[in-house]
């Protein structure tokens, strides 16, 4: 036995959990080890003066005060809770390979059943969004387009008027092949054009940069 593991034996020897060879064992290296004899009778003298030490024991109503303190209520379980434990009890006994198939199985079908649509979704989302802002734009260049061809040959107040009508009958053809997801991203794209406009704008004047101000 070396000094290391004698170390490691001194407690269970005071306590007398060794059996009989590891015992053995032990009283021969403390006989031949000036170190370790040193070390299990200094060891020695703390256990005595440990064990001559008195022994307290609480009244006999010491339980029942304790007791009598301890919220109950706060240990017990809802029938929730004893759901899941009795749930976690019947996963764990199974063996761990078929608990880490069935999670691989599990994730395979969330994303199959629920990521893959939710994704695809998205996707023609996005693209019927462009395809609608693409089509917005087309309709405001012929807008504008044909709003300068009447500005100019316009000329009187019953021409304002004429410029007028054409205008508001123009607008319901394009807008009618206009699916709700195109318009929706039509008018968020616009909302964000404006609001980026007004910033630039307004912090170009803050700096004074009259020339490129337009409000």
């Amino acid at each position: 036995m070396d000094c290391r593991l004698y170390m490691l034996l001194i407690q269970r020897y005071h306590d007398g959990d060794l059996d009989a060879v590891a015992r053995a064992e032990y009283e021969r290296h403390r006989r031949v080890c000036a170190a370790c004899r040193e070390l299990d009778e200094r060891y020695g003298l703390v256990a005595e003066a440990l064990g001559a030490m008195p022994v307290y024991e609480p009244s006999p109503g010491f339980n029942r005060r304790v007791l009598s303190r301890v919220d109950i209520a706060a240990y017990r379980t809802g029938p929730a809770r004893r759901f899941f434990i009795a749930v976690e009890r019947s996963w764990n006994a199974f063996p761990i390979p078929v608990r880490r198939c069935a999670v691989v199985a599990a994730v395979s079908a969330l994303v199959i059943g629920v990521y893959k649509p939710l994704f695809d979704y998205v996707v023609r989302t996005v693209g019927q969004g462009a395809g609608g802002l693409w089509e917005g734009m087309r309709f405001m260049h012929g807008l504008l387009g044909k709003a300068a061809i009447v500005w100019k040959a316009s000329g009187a107040a019953r021409d304002y008027e004429v410029v007028w009508q054409t205008l508001f009958r123009a607008l319901p053809r394009p807008a009618a092949g206009l699916h709700p997801v195109q318009t929706i991203a039509l008018a968020a794209v616009m909302v964000v054009a404006a609001v980026v406009l007004i910033r630039a704008f307004g912090s170009a004047r803050r700096k004074g940069e009259t020339n490129v101000c337009l409000l």
